[in-house]
């Protein structure tokens, strides 16, 4: 090559590139000042050393991909990903030696001549099957288009102009002499040796570079552009504890309530859409989705998204205007208020998309804007604001299930090590009620000191909020907080895991911080340190489910089991592949215990359904949740299997093999 044909070939190059540079840049600001008509998020900032860890483990260790259940088609996205980057690197070497006639660190020696190759090839790979998947076995709620037959197309193209321009330099020996060649593309490097291979290689090496301008400018307007949005998605994702929903502060002064409008939601909950990779796995997971409910909670994402594309601008050349609500538009109160927040979509998406956060923030408008939402939540609401429980039962019997157990109250005893927090469902179910008892003859026979606030407690909101009424919820943890307060409560020891999360979680935000303790917690180690000693009473089969608000949302699994496994004769059954964080929920969180379900088949069934699959046939199928107790007794009931399935606490599980108690 002569220099000046050189020299216009560099040119042409930084023409090329720099084009496809400019019309990303233009498409990625026009993107982010949408995303900033979100509201600010301060939360989302500080903490920088986890945020790191998070890089480093979500982001560029693929960790969320490779989970239970994707492993296989987790382990292809993340050669896709891993071999992009090395390629990446590649190709950045190469467009500065087109261009400027500089050198990446490290690209001439052979170790990155292996990596670039073999990672090559395994991309290539995952790239057919992928494309083999998409065409001919498309998951259930995979979202087939064009896009991504291109964006495939573009990155095997990437692969194979790569493997031919490497070929042919090694056919037409184009290396300088002792440089590393590259290993794979030397095997087929004889096929291109001949007077042929300058111009194989001068083709190949500039429709390599074509394909890659042409990504990088087609990429923001794909759905691939996750490829770069992760990195960010990751970086500002919440450090709340999963189980705490944000608060709305000054909620006196507020104008609006929830997502009123696009401006509503903040610029990470914007971003979250830009992240969707559209992948289906919250959906997959979802129980209401899989049951035949209307919620789709991939489709939430997307629909918020798709407004913001649509009315951004508009709303950008309008200045303060507000714009539409997405109930408005695309999303209906229905699907909203078939969300369990039961965790499960946050818990499988790969990209750390937050989806409960989005869907509360829409009922909170509906709700405390609208007035809008199912009229047996209204009910519970009422119920709760008039008597201090959901079930709307008088507020001095609250204690009523204490009767003849002597169970004395922190007025009588203030100087109790724990509070025992009973909770409204232990207080006035009547198949609750026989869990509290059971938790005070553990606590007893441990000598454990604790005490109840008799008629002094109440609801602490956990309904209201899940639900959307973060008034309430505000109002009931304040008069809680001050209830604690007044006896200098340091230490609450939940039986419900939704009071366990409120109080852990969230009470934290009004000022209310705690030592918090659920039940099993307490009383595993209560069984590990000798301080419980259980009998065995014959062999007993228990399958054990996962509450939601325990597991997934605070990651109790261990202690729960460890009550199962401490009680002679007790053989620990997991409900597989449905226990653990992938544990399917009973039906009744994020409000839904008060609500029914009209669409498709009953969530609590399908569980049931799930237990009575097992090849171990248990006899008792356990949990840790008065909720799931109460949903799962109705399962039971309603397939006649009561009598050889028996539902049951943990508790009671412990409290009948008491070495002081009859069978």
């Amino acid at each position: 090559m002569t220099p000046n044909s050189e020299i216009w070939a560099r040119l042409l190059l930084a023409l090329v590139f720099g084009g496809a540079v400019v019309a990303f840049a233009l498409q990625a600001w026009r993107l982010y000042r949408l995303m900033r008509l979100g509201r600010p998020d301060a939360e989302r900032f500080g903490v920088y050393a986890q945020r790191l860890r998070d890089e480093l483990v979500v982001y560029l260790g693929q960790r969320k991909l490779l989970k239970r259940g994707y492993v296989v088609r987790g382990l292809g996205h993340a050669l896709i990903f891993w071999g992009f980057l090395v390629i990446t690197y590649g190709t950045a070497d190469l467009l500065l030696a087109g261009t400027l006639g500089l050198r990446m660190p490290g690209v001439d020696t052979a170790a990155f001549m292996w990596m670039v190759d073999l990672f090559a090839l395994a991309v290539l790979a995952a790239v057919v099957v992928a494309l083999v998947r998409r065409r001919f076995f498309p998951p259930p709620r995979m979202i087939v288009q064009l896009d991504g037959y291109i964006i495939l197309g573009l990155i095997g193209l990437l692969m194979v102009t790569l493997f031919l321009f490497e070929a042919a330099a090694v056919g037409g020996k184009l290396f300088a002499a002792g440089a590393p060649v590259p290993p794979l593309a030397s095997l087929i490097a004889p096929v291109f040796a001949g007077p042929s291979a300058p111009a194989v290689f001068a083709g190949s090496w500039w429709l390599h570079v074509l394909t890659v301008s042409f990504f990088l400018a087609y990429l923001p307007r794909s759905k691939h552009l996750h490829i770069v949005t992760t990195l960010p998605n990751v970086f500002f994702r919440t450090t709340r504890p999963r189980g705490a929903l944000r608060k709305i502060d000054d909620i006196e002064q507020q104008e609006h309530f929830g997502a009123s409008s696009l401006r509503d939601f903040t610029w990470k909950q914007h971003l979250d859409g830009y992240t969707c990779t559209e992948c289906g796995r919250c959906s997959d997971n979802c129980p209401a989705t899989s049951t035949g409910k209307i919620l789709d909670p991939k489709m939430i994402i997307l629909k918020v998204k798709e407004q913001l594309l649509h009315e951004g601008d508009a709303l950008l050349a309008a200045g303060d205007q507000r714009g539409a609500s997405p109930t408005d538009e695309t999303i209906t109160a229905e699907e909203l208020f078939d969300c369990t927040t039961c965790g499960a979509c946050v818990e499988q998406c790969p990209v750390t998309i937050e989806h409960i956060d989005k869907i509360v923030d829409l009922r909170r408008y509906l709700v405390m804007e609208r007035g809008e939402f199912p009229p047996q939540a209204q009910t519970a609401l009422r119920n709760l604001e008039r008597s201090g429980n959901p079930w709307g039962q008088a507020g001095p019997s609250r204690a009523d299930w204490a009767a003849g157990l002597d169970v004395p109250t922190l007025a009588d005893n203030p100087e109790a090590e724990y509070l025992y927090f009973v909770g409204c469902a232990a207080s006035f179910d009547g198949r609750n009620q026989k869990v509290a008892r059971a938790l005070v003859r553990l606590l007893r026979a441990a000598k454990v000191s604790f005490a109840i606030l008799g008629v002094e407690e109440t609801c602490n909101g956990d309904p209201a909020r899940r639900i959307g009424n973060e008034y309430l919820w505000q109002t009931q943890a304040q008069a809680t907080i001050e209830t604690f307060g007044r006896y200098r409560v340091r230490k609450v020891i939940a039986s419900c895991p939704h009071c366990f999360n409120t109080f852990k979680n969230e009470y934290p935000q009004l000022g209310g911080t705690y030592e918090v303790l659920h039940a099993s917690q307490l009383v595993a180690e209560l069984i590990e340190s000798g301080r419980l000693r259980l009998r065995s009473d014959g062999a007993l089969k228990v399958a054990y489910h996962d509450p939601c608000y325990l597991g997934r949302h605070n990651g109790v699994y261990d202690a729960p089991r460890a009550v199962v496994t401490g009680t002679p004769g007790a053989e620990l059954v997991e409900i597989a592949p449905h226990d653990h964080e992938r544990g399917f929920c009973c039906g009744a969180g994020g409000g839904r215990m008060w609500m029914e379900e009209r669409k498709g088949e009953r969530i609590n069934s399908r569980r049931m359904e799930q237990v009575l699959a097992l090849e171990a046939k248990p006899d008792a199928v356990a949990s840790g949740c008065p909720f799931c107790l109460i949903m799962l007794e109705e399962a039971a009931g309603t397939k006649g299997v009561r009598e050889r399935l028996r539902p049951l606490d943990v508790l009671e599980l412990a409290a009948e093999h008491l070495e002081t108690e009859k069978s």
